[in-house]
């Protein structure tokens, strides 16, 4: 049976990036720059520690400056990994890029429309395969379509310096940032929820996928192309994102987040 890797171009590469890249814009850049709103204090008039009382309610109500937290980011991490790539996401990483992407998977979106930096080298290609010779007077059945190793592989650069990650020090080091990290997210956040509910529930479900070992078959569906099993279409953007990183990329990055989660505590069974 003859096959190919050759894609139909009208079919090449995914939209959801340009796609989520317009409602991030649209909905969360803004919201990234607003400035700090001002805090209001209340103290009980004519109290004998109404000073004290002043300057200790202040001090509580100031966010944490997000610019500071970047810096420190940076001075944590440099040792965490000696890939020189890690060292130049470092110097385009900010926490309001983190708490962004934690926020689109936790909510099912993929997360590369908050990490800018990050590229992703070729196109999405599919593998195809001729149906057998149909008896005569049948009509052969359009061509089996599979994710091909090369639509993997476009990761393996990005898992790679991932993977390098010391993540138990990443881990340890989140309760230093975690004040800058809920900073950031009060631009964006929804009231009533704290930055570490939302951590939580993105590494949660990127840990739930289940992998798919072997061949991956795809179904047109438009100008992409969809998961033919109904239940792996039917699971989130973001969880779909991690099938296509491929089985080993994806191991790389369940591993990673989980050694992460443990030392972070933002997990009880991560």
């Amino acid at each position: 049976m003859p096959d190919s890797t050759a894609t139909p171009p009208p079919k090449r590469g995914p939209l959801w990036p340009f796609v989520l890249l317009i409602i991030l814009v649209a909905g969360g850049f803004l919201a990234w720059r607003v400035l700090e709103r001002p805090q209001t204090v209340f103290v009980a008039p004519h109290s004998p520690d109404a000073g004290v009382a002043v300057t200790e309610a202040v001090d509580a109500a100031v966010p944490a400056n997000i610019d500071d937290g970047d810096t420190q980011l940076r001075k944590l991490a440099a040792g965490w990994s000696s890939d020189p790539i890690f060292a130049k996401w470092l110097d385009l990483l900010s926490l309001r890029h983190l708490v962004a992407a934690a926020q689109l998977v936790a909510d099912g979106a993929s997360p590369p429309p908050a990490l800018p930096f990050l590229s992703i080298p070729g196109p999405f290609v599919v593998r195809e395969v001729e149906a057998p010779k149909p008896a005569k007077g049948k009509v052969r059945p359009p061509p089996q379509l599979f994710i091909a190793t090369s639509s993997y592989a476009r990761y393996d650069a990005l898992l790679r310096v991932f993977g390098s990650v010391n993540a138990a020090a990443a881990g340890d080091a989140y309760a230093q940032v975690r004040p800058f990290c809920e900073a950031a997210f009060g631009e964006i956040g929804r009231p009533g929820k704290r930055f570490d509910d939302v951590l939580t529930a993105a590494l949660r479900r990127v840990l739930a996928v289940k992998l798919i070992d072997g061949e991956v078959e795809l179904v047109p569906k438009g100008a992409v192309y969809a998961f033919k099993d109904p239940a792996v279409e039917a699971l989130s953007a973001a969880e779909k994102q991690v099938l296509r990183l491929g089985p080993e990329n994806g191991r790389v990055l369940q591993r990673q987040l989980r050694e992460f989660a443990a030392h972070a505590k933002v997990l009880e069974n991560p």
